[in-house]
């Protein structure tokens, strides 16, 4: 299963548009997020190790559901990686990273 990981992170990373284009957060250039668009982000970059939900636990990922990191914090961790969660500062924007990091405060428990 690792390997399959593995390759499809490889062919995500080598399709020729960088995830700052590939992924638009917002149906107007400047607009706010469009949830939908964030979802799809979420879904292509997070989903894989944390789940459609936030609470598979794939390869170390935490459960997102059972966070209490705190906005500031989730984005940092977003940008910066952790453990086996690889830094996405240089690959997603300060838009996506800070949207990603909204809609993941959502997957939390009520």
């Amino acid at each position: 299963m690792f390997a399959f990981v593995a390759l499809a992170m490889i062919i995500v990373q080598c399709t020729g548009k960088s995830s700052k284009e590939k992924y638009p957060i917002s149906t107007t250039p400047g607009g706010p997020p469009d949830p939908l668009l964030v979802k799809k982000l979420y879904d292509n970059k997070c989903a894989i190790c944390h789940g459609f939900d936030g609470r598979q636990q794939y390869a170390g990922a935490k459960d997102l559901g059972a966070s209490t990191l705190s906005r500031d914090l989730v984005i940092t961790q977003i940008a910066d990686g952790k453990g086996t969660m690889p830094p996405q500062k240089d690959v997603l924007g300060p838009e996506q990273i800070a949207a990603l990091a909204d809609f993941v405060l959502t997957l939390r428990s009520k």
